[in-house]
């Protein structure tokens, strides 16, 4: 029986990795794949010690550290299954081909992270980061003074759309909804701001362009179809956590697992940590010290046993 099964291979996952070696514990990471969204992001320049650095640069360096350190991996695979049984948990994982094994755990960390919702609609896909994004936190400075527009209503939409204004040279705002659903200090500034126009109940329908992003054709509401030249589309429709694989733990209305300050969810033995969480800022250098923070929660849970 491992000490310690790590669920996920991004960032969150591979610390709480490193830890756990560093401490002696019997663990595996199981996971699809090392890196996670982060692999796909183009640059990351808000990570200490990197001034810039692609994500398949930084996936490849985050997992040099655990071969080093002689984790033990399961990678192709992913839980489907995790059930409770005498002295800790028994976990079903499956791979691409369908292929299933078992194993035995006394303690679970899951770190699966989020996914962003996506439009769904033509040209969404192909110019992902070739103009199109989901993290303006992550991506804002690439559009320094150029026309950028946000998708969303609410407060991700807004906050994107308040730092873009500071970069950019114009920024447009569309909302399927008539209002924004966001906090009211967030809509005033978003409302009162001179290089924020907001366009109120529209569906975007198409991201046009050659090598790069060049423009967006919506509906308005009165459904004609108009197009908008823009070198940046941030899509800020909310966050999907890969947490639908496991029903033991506590989540709150947006499907992500609830944790106190430590990774401790409500089921004694289960941690979580980084964007799978109710966490409420998604960025790297959180998702790492919470993956430290739940593998030091679970080696405390191991030695009260």
């Amino acid at each position: 029986m491992l000490d310690l099964a790590i669920l996920g291979g991004s960032i969150s996952g591979i610390t709480a990795a490193i830890y756990g070696k560093r401490r002696n514990l019997n663990l595996k990471v199981i996971a699809p794949e090392v890196g996670g969204e982060i692999a796909t992001t183009t640059d990351i320049e808000n990570w200490p010690g990197e001034n810039s650095i692609s994500g398949f640069d930084f996936s490849k360096k985050t997992h040099n550290q655990p071969d080093y350190n002689k984790v033990n991996f399961d990678l192709g695979y992913a839980v489907t299954i995790i059930e409770k049984i005498t002295g800790g948990f028994s976990l079903t994982i499956k791979n691409l081909t369908g292929e299933e094994k078992t194993e035995e755990t006394r303690a679970i960390l899951v770190a699966t992270g989020a996914r962003p919702r996506h439009l769904n609609i033509e040209g969404e896909k192909e110019f992902f980061h070739k103009g199109v994004t989901y993290c303006a936190t992550c991506d804002a400075p690439l559009f320094r003074n150029k026309i950028t527009a946000v998708i969303g209503g609410g407060n991700s939409a807004l906050t994107s759309a308040l730092m873009l204004a500071e970069i950019a040279s114009q920024v447009y705002i569309l909302n399927v909804n008539p209002e924004f659903r966001g906090e009211h200090v967030l809509i005033d500034k978003v409302k009162n701001h001179p290089k924020i126009n907001i366009l109120s109940e529209v569906r975007t329908q198409k991201i046009t362009g050659e090598k790069m992003v060049q423009a967006l054709e919506y509906l308005d509401k009165d459904g004609a179809t108009q197009t908008l030249l823009v070198q940046g589309i941030f899509v800020n429709i909310g966050l999907e956590a890969n947490a639908g694989f496991i029903d033991l733990v506590e989540k709150n209305k947006c499907g992500e697992i609830v944790t106190d300050r430590a990774g401790r969810t409500n089921v004694p033995g289960i941690f979580a940590a980084g964007d799978v969480t109710d966490v409420p800022y998604k960025q790297i250098v959180i998702a790492a010290g919470m993956g430290c923070s739940a593998t030091l929660a679970a080696i405390d849970y191991l030695n009260q046993k």
